[in-house]
């Protein structure tokens, strides 16, 4: 699988709404696509592939493509899925895992487009999980590979197995030792998608990283934990008074208003 990093993924707000929107698809008892506060709720069951695109691209106003201009793309691989309160982009990424995309995001964070390339060889492609030895492999790879293409492929095939508590362990791992701020930003993203978040190298990146678009999207994940955790808050205060870029002060004072009371 493929992905890209745009330089300038910058912040991801609540660039999904503050009000709560549900949609559902109509007409098909099996499926049901539901999106609140820009979290998707998916319920498939032996629902051909094709179909389950076209209605998140309906419901969320992602565009779903391949790479000959068809829009959604996918097959008609039957599938059956249940997610819920995920991501739009990591049920995407579940949903095409065995075959080649890239995601696009807007400047603001926000997923754009899916451009699939390639379809997998079998259903059992897609659906299988990896091995103990594969999230192994995965993790070398997205830690030490040289090409940040295949870093980037690593992670997300990474993010794709989250079940696996090894997986997550690893992403983590990426957030301490990786320098590329694109990779360092999906990093941030995908543990994002978690209830526990790993907060002590986010505070880092917070705190130190070179880029201001990273401490940017630290910042940001600090301000979901902002009203739970101290450490979280009190690093959105520092940011908002003493960051040296004006766009990581800005972004930190405006995340502090939307943080709850103490």
């Amino acid at each position: 699988m493929r992905t890209i990093s745009l330089a300038g993924f910058g912040l991801l707000l609540a660039a999904f709404g503050a009000a709560t929107t549900a949609t559902r698809a109509a007409g098909a008892a099996d499926l049901s696509v539901e999106l609140s506060n820009g979290l998707l709720s998916l319920h498939a069951a032996d629902v051909p592939l094709r179909a389950i695109l076209a209605e998140i691209a309906r419901v969320t106003d992602v565009r779903i493509r391949a790479t000959d201009g068809a829009a959604p793309a996918g097959d008609e691989t039957l599938t059956t899925l249940v997610l819920e309160d995920v991501r739009i982009d990591d049920a995407v990424r579940r949903l095409l895992t065995g075959r080649d995309f890239v995601l696009v995001y807007s400047s603001t964070g926000r997923l754009r487009e899916a451009r699939v390339y390639e379809a997998a060889t079998s259903a059992s492609a897609r659906t299988s999980a990896p091995s103990g030895a594969d999230v192994a492999r995965l993790r070398g790879a997205a830690l030490a590979d040289p090409d940040p293409r295949e870093r980037a492929r690593a992670l997300e095939d990474l993010a794709a197995n989250l079940d696996q508590r090894a997986a997550l362990d690893a992403v983590v791992e990426v957030l301490g030792r990786e320098s590329n701020p694109g990779l360092l930003e999906r990093a941030l993203d995908i543990v994002g998608s978690e209830r526990a978040l790993p907060l002590e190298p986010v505070l880092r990146l917070a705190a130190s990283n070179p880029e201001p678009r990273v401490r940017i999207k630290a910042l940001t994940r600090l301000s979901e934990q902002a009203a739970q955790d101290v450490r979280a808050r009190q690093a959105l205060e520092v940011a908002a008074a003493d960051d040296s870029a004006p766009a990581v002060r800005d972004t930190a004072a405006k995340l502090l208003k939307d943080v709850a009371p103490k």
